[in-house]
């Protein structure tokens, strides 16, 4: 198989694994009672993640590329993790909002659950997370 089809089917692997994590994830304005279901997905999404990378990485050490490309892709690929950062910060400061507050605080949905509970899945593993790590990984990967 092609370095490009492998890194395709990890990349769809990893999309499908992130899509299992919010639909099992329970929305803040929803009572939920069933227990954390997300966590089946929350726990395999990161080594799916891992073997799309690693096989992104392959790819892209195989391709004949200038010096000056590298320095862009780089460049590129910090603007696209600080992108990701600053969302994944809202996304969480909006999440916790919508929650009433954090653990700790008597009217939050969550008081008295761990940070990682059935409402907050996607908090943790989300798609902001799998382009920040994605984009931090092109960035250190190094021509062989």
């Amino acid at each position: 198989m092609k370095l490009w089809s492998k890194a395709m089917i990890w990349f769809a692997l990893s999309l499908f694994v992130l899509y299992l994590v919010d639909v099992f994830t329970v929305s803040p304005t929803v009572t939920s009672g069933n227990g954390n279901l997300g966590l089946l997905f929350v726990f395999p999404a990161p080594i799916v993640c891992f073997f799309f990378i690693k096989h992104l990485r392959k790819v892209l050490q195989s391709l004949d590329l200038q010096p000056k490309t590298w320095l862009w892709i780089r460049v590129g690929s910090l603007l696209f993790f600080a992108i990701g950062c600053l969302l994944e910060y809202q996304y969480v400061l909006h999440m916790i909002h919508s929650l009433g507050g954090t653990p700790k605080e008597e009217a939050s949905r969550i008081y008295r659950y761990p940070w990682l509970n059935q409402y907050t899945n996607t908090m943790f593993v989300n798609v902001y997370t799998f382009l920040c790590i994605s984009t931090l990984a092109i960035c250190f990967t190094k021509k062989k």
